[in-house]
């Protein structure tokens, strides 16, 4: 399936009339299933997950409302929480986890660094269920949860999803940037 995750844009409290709640909450991590002449409108337009649709960035004018030449512009497949900085994703064809993990996509996510004051977020392995026709079928759930940083520290993870490989065995390998890890997940049944 010929799909991409896109990291979105920050910044907007400190270089626009933006709130800290709006930085924190916009815009979304966005997911593309890519056709040809598949556009996104990056830098031009982002994905405000509030309003549901594509808005005119503040650099081109844009107010957090206008809509402007993003209009026509691909929507995402998929639109994750602001910030949390999608790294990888990966298709799980593997059949070692429980059935609710077989067929969707796991996206690693390496963290927010500017949510602040607000706490950050999003270190971690995210699943999304996919139909078998290949679209989004239901909300994400976090997969895996690496520590988030103490309110405070932008840059104080310790560790940060980064990349992902499923094993022979259908194990989940995680790469971890900011603790120098790679991460076996397997599934070994109830105990």
């Amino acid at each position: 399936m010929p799909f991409t995750v896109s990291h979105g844009r920050d910044n907007l409290s400190s270089n626009w009339a933006f709130t800290e709640q709006q930085n924190a909450d916009v815009p979304a991590e966005e997911m593309f299933r890519l056709d040809r002449g598949t556009d996104g409108g990056w830098p031009y337009c982002y994905f405000d997950p509030g309003a549901r649709r594509k808005v005119l960035a503040p650099e081109y004018g844009g107010n957090g409302t206008q809509v402007g030449r993003c209009t026509g512009k691909a929507t995402p497949a998929y639109a994750f929480p602001a910030h949390w900085a999608p790294n990888d994703l990966l298709f799980y064809t593997g059949t070692q986890f429980p059935t609710q993990y077989r067929g969707g996509a796991f996206v690693a996510f390496h963290g927010s660094w500017n949510r602040a004051p607000l706490p950050q977020q999003g270190f971690n392995v995210a699943f999304l269920p996919m139909t078998a026709a290949g679209a989004p079928s239901g909300p994400h759930s976090v997969f895996a949860q690496a520590p988030v940083p103490a309110p405070g520290q932008q840059g104080g993870a310790r560790h940060r999803p980064t990349g992902l490989a499923q094993g022979p065995d259908g194990s989940l390998y995680v790469s971890d940037d900011a603790g120098g890890r790679i991460w076996r997940i397997m599934y070994v049944g109830e105990r």
